[in-house]
């Protein structure tokens, strides 16, 4: 669910992206699939941008989301482009079990056609299965489990990677602030322990591509004349300079 931005000038940003599904034992357990807040910057130049969403799944089974996306926003412009995501009071639960908790979100890029590209994301009361946490840009991230219940699996436990981006190219940047990868661990009765992978949320994204720079302007060029040609422009009164014509009557010939 990643948008595809390669082309010069290019700038999204997407609030909460929900990617969840489960199947236990031939039974759905979790399904989940959302996009609350997209923009993406016109083609032409200028700004897309939507305000004051609220965060809800319809149709979800398993997964509940409450909040709101406060803005995402993506410009296009002639030196520059950029994307903001901004989330508030997120709470994010699965299976029962509240998973992710925050205050604020939020992740912003920039692009200028000149200069250094940045990426930022920011936290502010960040918590996994109720634990405060804090994320480090691209690295492993923060890891934790809690138990759940979830009919035909004995020991059943939900975990969750977090793991924060800000990651900047010699094109482009982008900013994750939070990315959260599940799984579903438990065994059924006298069966091996199943490892079920559950699906991804992305909270606050940001990306961009640096623009194009003017095309240089071509410098004119005069042609070089070649000797015959510069010989075939010279006129010779052969009255008054029989000196010049003597000395060109061999090369005539």
């Amino acid at each position: 669910m990643t948008p595809a931005i390669a082309a010069p000038g290019d700038a999204s940003a997407r609030g909460v992206v929900v990617d969840l599904s489960a199947t236990v034992l031939g039974t759905t357990v979790i399904t989940a699939d959302a996009v609350i807040g997209s923009a993406t910057a016109p083609a032409g130049g200028g700004t897309d941008t939507d305000t004051a969403l609220a965060i809800a799944i319809p149709g979800a089974l398993g997964v509940t989301a409450t909040g709101t996306v406060v803005e995402v926003s993506a410009t296009r412009g002639e030196t520059a482009s950029s994307a903001n995501a901004e989330i508030a009071d997120l709470a994010l639960a699965v299976l029962g079990t509240p998973v992710i908790d925050a205050d604020v979100i939020t992740a912003a890029v920039t692009c200028p056609q000149v200069g250094v590209q940045t990426a930022d994301t920011t936290f502010v009361g960040l918590e996994l299965f109720g634990e405060p946490v804090e994320l480090l840009p691209d690295t492993p991230g923060v890891t934790a489990s809690a138990a759940v219940t979830v009919p035909g699996l004995v020991e059943a436990a939900l975990n969750a990677t977090l793991t924060n981006v800000e990651t900047v190219t010699e094109d482009g940047a982008v900013a994750i602030a939070v990315q959260a990868t599940l799984t579903l661990t438990g065994s059924v009765v006298g069966g091996p322990l199943l490892d079920i992978p559950v699906g991804t949320v992305i909270l606050a994204e940001a990306r961009c591509e640096r623009p194009l720079g003017p095309s240089p302007t071509p410098t004119p060029t005069q042609p070089t004349p070649s000797p015959g040609a510069a010989i075939a422009g010279v006129t010779v009164d052969r009255a008054t300079a029989p000196e010049a014509a003597t000395a060109l009557a061999p090369i005539a010939g």
